[in-house]
């Protein structure tokens, strides 16, 4: 069950992708692909053969990766599977992307060989007439998310950092609602209605997208809060928040496109927008003339960066950084699953270690040590790492406000260790003879008073 879960990650990564690419095979303010063309060229044979290449392409592709991701799911060794996944996550967002440029690139040939090129001197015609006010996102809705926020933080003080952390990304939120929007109109044509129209619906889907992100954030602190009592609906709740807000944002880009596709459907029979030469595989955005690093993208409700500048090369660069990171924080935590446990004594305490994670009890500490065969029930991770065959870090359970863990799940016994000042631990290795044998050393350590508990059979 956790493998489905982990890896319907993936599927709706996959769902999205395959929505939007599906969305960008009609025209919309003229532009199919990523290509400006003419309304003559919207019935045109060749051009629909390419589109009909496009979905059939982008069809098949996405079913591969669907099935490819449910057998994944079926991946019986963890650290595989996290390998797996971080391939698949690549795969699923590169190749769909390929596709997309490979059309691209053919209707841009066609295009030159049409002669359907817009000539140069109108690329630059600004119509100022149409400038439109925007209004920035109602604060109070923002301001009532934080609040809520607010609520477990003070139930659940143990986890306040990660309400303090839903706290942020509603600040973020609106920011980003309101200060990283580029205010340029949508102009398509010479009719200035139909660019205050675009303009407005785009601004509007905007913040929509922002404000569903801000009470997502409110859902998942909720969701921290209902996993301290019932760990499965609150892993639920994360799983569906996550799912609807991904759900949500895919059927606002996809309404928005529509509306331009349907508001458009007539343009492009005189004078048109062609800023083809400024967006290399339909995509990208490259325009050394325009000092903004933040742009519109032509269709949708999306915003990109101006690659041509400083600060657009930098923020992809770290958007890139970032993306390898996490595919290789996923990897390492999959490596890591069954990385050594070192478990051992020196001659004033014991201690057990696994990668840069230690923890030591001096035997003076000790109050009372217990050799379990099964892990304590209803443990809860605080800052852990919770795989298939290694727990490590810190977690809570019954009567155990803070359990420091290092140990294999799947191979007891486990070395229980409650210290005077009430903090437990529990130490197993991999190899069951050296916890069986360091208890036993404990017992001969440590003075006699202490209480001592065997519940091996």
């Amino acid at each position: 069950m956790s493998g489905l879960l982990f890896w319907s990650s993936l599927w709706v990564v996959l769902l999205c992708m395959w929505f939007s690419q599906k969305n960008e095979a009609k025209f919309k303010k003229n532009i199919v692909l990523g290509a400006t063309l003419p309304y003559e060229a919207h019935e045109d044979p060749d051009v629909q053969q390419i589109l009909m290449q496009y979905r059939k392409h982008t069809n098949r592709l996405c079913f591969l990766l669907a099935v490819l991701c449910v057998a994944g799911a079926f991946i019986p060794d963890m650290a595989v599977s996290f390998i797996c996944w971080a391939v698949m996550l690549i795969l699923d967002i590169i190749l769909p992307i390929g596709v997309f440029v490979r059309g691209n690139q053919r209707l841009k040939a066609l295009k030159r060989e049409r002669g359907w090129q817009v000539q140069p001197k109108q690329l630059v015609r600004i119509d100022v007439s149409t400038m439109i006010s925007y209004p920035r996102p109602k604060a109070v809705w923002y301001v009532l998310a934080a609040a809520l926020c607010m609520v477990p933080m003070v139930l659940q003080p143990q986890l306040r950092w990660a309400h303090a952390v839903s706290i942020g990304l509603v600040i973020l939120s609106y920011c980003f609602g309101a200060f990283f929007y580029r205010k340029k109109s949508e102009m398509v044509d010479e009719n200035q209605e139909l660019t205050k129209t675009l303009s407005q619906l785009r601004y509007r889907m905007w913040n929509r997208v922002w404000t569903a992100s801000a009470y997502s954030a409110v859902l998942v602190s909720y969701s921290l809060w209902a996993m301290e009592l019932f760990p499965s609906v609150g892993l639920g709740l994360v799983v569906l928040t996550a799912l609807g807000f991904s759900g949500y944002c895919t059927a606002l880009a996809v309404q928005t496109g529509r509306m331009q596709e349907k508001l458009t459907a007539e343009s492009g029979r005189e004078w048109y927008v062609d800023e083809d030469d400024y967006w290399p595989g339909g995509l990208f955005y490259y325009n050394p003339n325009d000092s903004h690093i933040l742009v519109n993208a032509r269709t949708g409700m999306n915003s990109t960066f101006n690659l041509a500048s400083t600060g657009g090369k930098i923020i992809t660069g770290l958007g890139v950084v970032i993306l390898v990171a996490a595919i290789a924080f996923t990897v390492s935590i999959g490596l890591e699953d069954k990385s050594n446990i070192v478990l051992d004594t020196t001659e004033q305490a014991v201690f057990c270690e696994s990668g840069s994670t230690r923890y030591m009890v001096p035997f003076e500490e000790i109050e009372e040590i217990e050799l379990l065969n099964e892990m304590p029930e209803g443990l809860l991770r605080t800052n852990a790492l919770g795989g298939q065959h290694l727990f490590k870090g810190r977690f809570r359970g019954r009567d155990m406000s803070d359990l420091k863990i290092i140990a294999d799940p799947t191979n007891p016994p486990y070395l229980k260790i409650k210290t005077a000042s009430g903090q437990y631990y529990l130490f197993g290795a991999r190899d069951v003879k050296i916890t069986v044998q360091i208890f036993a050393d404990l017992n001969s350590r440590i003075s006699p008073e202490h209480h001592e508990k065997d519940e091996t059979p």
